[in-house]
């Protein structure tokens, strides 16, 4: 099966370096001529053009998250196999009975997560958000589960129907519209990736806002009522989103 390891960064090229690089090439044995890292600008290029020496593309998109995915997924033909990842990821994880261990194997991973999407007659696929044994299983899932994006992948289609609207939450929206268009979205309940939230310079962090992460829950509670709610039961400063796991 061919695919395409894709990640978006931005003011990042020392963190890709040490961090999602690292591991999928020096953990993970992936090829560098599978990776293609997409940067905003030509300013941006320059300062990842090291990158070239490893063997690894480098991709002019656009400025702003929904813009870069939405780049990167036309970029590619239609149907084509593709893994988006952040740039800050450390590694994946997968559950062992009461813990969780580093998983090396990430070309096992892609394949069964695609040869599910196949099977199941869907597009996307993702893993479970929380590094914790406690909330993970041994279970693929095909109900309206969240597709992180952090790591997820999907078998491009051109619909239309399946854009984002906002830049915050883009994952739940994501999400939503792949269950609707497909029925199904494949999640791998036994994996996980360990990474920090919300910290670290460059990236999306730099323009996110509380105000704008909660006006995109809100966007989304009102547009999808029948597929997620408010989490009134988290408290932060966020509006915190639950999906309706049950909806058909």
């Amino acid at each position: 099966m061919n695919y395409r390891i894709t990640v978006p960064s931005y003011k990042r090229s020392k963190t890709i370096n040490d961090k999602t690089l690292n591991y999928l090439l020096n953990v993970c044995s992936i090829n560098p001529k599978q990776i293609d890292v997409f940067v905003a600008n030509k300013n941006e290029y320059k300062d990842y053009e090291y990158l070239l020496k490893k063997n690894i593309n480098i991709i002019i998109g656009h400025l702003g998250i929904k813009n870069q995915r939405k780049f990167i997924l036309n970029y590619y033909n239609e149907n084509s196999f593709i893994i988006q990842i952040d740039d800050d990821i450390n590694y994946l994880t997968i559950k062992k009975n009461k813990k969780t261990e580093k998983f090396k194997d990430l070309d096992k991973l892609i394949q069964i997560g695609f040869n599910e999407c196949l099977k199941n007659k869907t597009k996307i696929f993702g893993i479970t958000p929380t590094n914790n044994h406690l909330f993970m299983s041994n279970k693929i899932s095909t109900n309206l589960k969240f597709i992180n994006g952090g790591f997820f992948g999907i078998i491009t289609d051109k619909d239309k129907s399946l854009d984002i609207n906002i830049n915050e939450k883009d994952d739940y929206e994501r999400t939503i519209k792949y269950f609707i268009k497909f029925k199904k979205v494949i999640r791998l309940n036994m994996f996980s990736l360990n990474t920090t939230y919300y910290r670290g310079g460059g990236g999306m962090v730099d323009d996110r806002t509380v105000e704008e992460q909660n006006k995109s829950s809100l966007y989304l509670t009102h547009k999808y009522p029948d597929y997620i709610k408010i989490n009134l039961k988290r408290k932060s400063k966020y509006l915190e989103l639950r999906l309706n796991n049950n909806a058909k």
